[in-house]
C-alpha cells in the first residue's frame, strides 16, 4: 500500500464541508442548483445558497453508489451516453438516495455551458422536474483572447441574470456585495494558483488525488471568507512541505500530468497503484480550471472573461499549448489522458492533443478509457496493465 501524506488542513476541510451541507439542508434561505463553471458569485451576492450537483456526483462515485444510481437513471429513460454526473444525481433525486440522501430541492437553477453542452439539457430537465426558473449563461468558444463582441454579449447576459435574480427573489442584488464577493473569489483563486505552482518542486509536495480532494472547497465555497482562510492555511502547509523536501509520493521516480476528471470510484486504488511504482502526478488540467482572477476596475467584463476562458471552453490549439506549458513548467516525464465516456466536450480532440504534446516536447503519453462515476466502463486489470507498460517505457 502506497504511503499517503495528509496535510493538517484536511481535518478542517471535513469540518467545512460538513457545515456547508448542513446549512444547505437546514437553512430556509433560497437555494440554487448551479453548474461548477457558472458565475456563483452572483448567487452569493444575492444571499442564495449554491448547491453543486456535479460535486455531489463526485461524492456518489467516491462512495461507490454510482453504478446503482446510473442504472436507475436508465430506468428513468436516460441512456448510458448521457453524462454520469447528470444520470446519478437525477436518479438520486428520484429515489431519495445518495451519500446524504437526495439534495435539497432548489428554488432556482443557474447553469453555464463553458464546461460542456450537456449542462443546458440537464438543467432543463431539472427545471421541469422542480418547476423552478432556469438562468443560463452562454459562453462562446475561445480561439484566443475574448473579442469585443464576446465581451458585450457576455456582459449583457450577466446584467440579465442579475435582473432576473432580483425578480425571482423580490429584491435587487446588492452590487457592492457583488464587488466584495468578486474580490474574495479572486484572492482565493490567487492562493489556489500559488498552491498549484508549488507542485513544480522536486519531489512534488502534492499528488493529483490530493488536489482532487482539496478542490472541493474552491468549487463549492469560492467567493467566501471560509474558502480564502482555508487556502491560506493550505498554502502555508504546502510551503513547509517543500522546505522539508517532502514529496507526496515516496521515492518519486516519474513526474506525470493527469488530464480530465478522475474515476472517483477508483481514486485511491488507481493513484496508489501508480504511486507504488514511483509515479507522482505533479500537475493536472482538471484542478487548474479554477484560477479566475478578477479586475475590479471592470468587474462584469472581467467576470465574463474568466468564465469564458476556462480550459474546456478553449479551442484545440489553445488547449494543446496549455498542456505543453504544463509539461515544461512542471518537468513532466509523461502524461495520462482519461478518455471519459461521460464527457464528450472535454475529450474532444484528445488524440490530436496527445500528438501535438509529443511532437512539441518529445514527452509521450497514454490514453485510458473509463468514466468518472459509472464503474461499468472501468476495466481495472486492463488499465493497470497499460499504466505498468507505460511507466516501463519511460525508463
Amino acid at each position: 500500500m502506497a504511503r499517503r501524506l495528509k496535510l493538517p488542513c484536511e481535518e478542517t476541510m471535513k469540518e467545512v464541508m460538513t457545515a456547508y451541507y448542513t446549512e444547505a439542508f437546514t437553512s430556509d434561505r433560497p437555494k440554487a442548483w448551479v453548474t461548477s463553471g457558472a458565475p456563483v458569485e452572483l448567487l452569493l451576492a444575492a444571499d442564495v445558497i449554491p448547491i453543486f450537483p456535479e460535486n455531489y456526483g463526485a461524492m456518489i462515485g467516491a462512495r461507490h453508489m454510482g453504478g446503482d444510481l446510473c442504472s436507475a437513471a436508465g430506468d428513468l429513460g436516460f441512456d448510458d451516453c448521457v453524462c454520469s454526473y447528470a444520470r446519478c444525481t437525477i436518479a438520486s433525486t428520484a429515489r431519495g438516495e445518495g451519500p446524504l440522501g437526495a439534495l435539497p430541492a432548489p428554488d432556482l437553477l443557474l447553469a453555464c455551458n463553458n464546461g460542456c453542452g450537456t449542462m443546458f439539457k440537464w438543467y432543463e430537465v431539472l427545471s421541469r422536474r422542480f418547476d423552478v426558473p432556469l438562468l443560463f449563461f452562454d459562453t462562446p468558444y475561445c480561439a484566443g483572447e475574448p473579442t469585443p463582441q464576446d465581451r458585450a454579449y457576455l456582459v449583457r447576459q450577466l446584467e440579465r441574470i442579475l435582473s432576473d435574480l432580483g425578480d425571482i427573489l423580490g429584491r435587487e442584488v446588492d452590487r457592492d456585495k457583488l464587488w466584495e464577493t468578486l474580490q474574495i473569489s479572486s484572492d482565493t483563486a490567487k492562493l489556489w494558483v500559488e498552491i498549484q505552482e508549488l507542485r513544480r518542486a522536486h519531489p512534488s509536495p502534492l499528488n493529483s488525488p490530493d488536489m482532487f480532494l482539496h478542490m472541493a472547497i474552491i468549487v463549492t465555497l469560492r467567493g467566501t471568507d471560509t474558502a480564502y482562510r482555508y487556502y491560506q492555511d493550505m498554502l502555508a502547509q504546502v510551503r513547509e512541505r517543500v522546505e522539508r523536501g517532502e514529496g507526496a509520493v515516496e521515492n518519486e521516480r516519474y513526474r506525470l500530468l493527469w488530464d480530465h476528471i478522475p474515476p472517483w470510484y477508483a481514486l485511491r486504488d488507481f493513484f496508489d497503484f501508480c504511486a507504488e511504482q514511483g509515479a507522482c502526478f505533479a500537475v493536472d488540467t482538471y484542478t487548474n480550471v479554477w484560477q479566475g482572477e478578477f479586475d475590479l476596475a471592470r468587474p462584469l467584463e472581467s467576470l465574463a472573461e474568466c468564465y469564458q476562458m476556462v480550459m474546456p471552453n478553449l479551442r484545440l490549439p489553445l488547449r494543446a499549448s496549455m498542456y505543453v506549458d504544463y509539461i515544461r513548467d512542471y518537468d513532466i516525464d509523461g502524461f495520462v489522458i482519461h478518455s471519459n465516456h461521460s464527457c464528450k466536450s472535454y475529450c474532444l480532440g484528445e488524440y490530436e492533443i496527445a500528438r501535438r504534446i509529443t511532437a512539441e516536447t518529445g514527452v509521450r503519453g497514454v490514453i485510458l478509457e473509463a468514466d468518472m462515476v459509472d464503474p461499468k466502463f472501468y476495466s481495472e486489470a486492463q488499465i493497470k496493465q497499460m499504466i505498468t507498460a507505460f511507466l516501463e517505457s519511460l525508463d
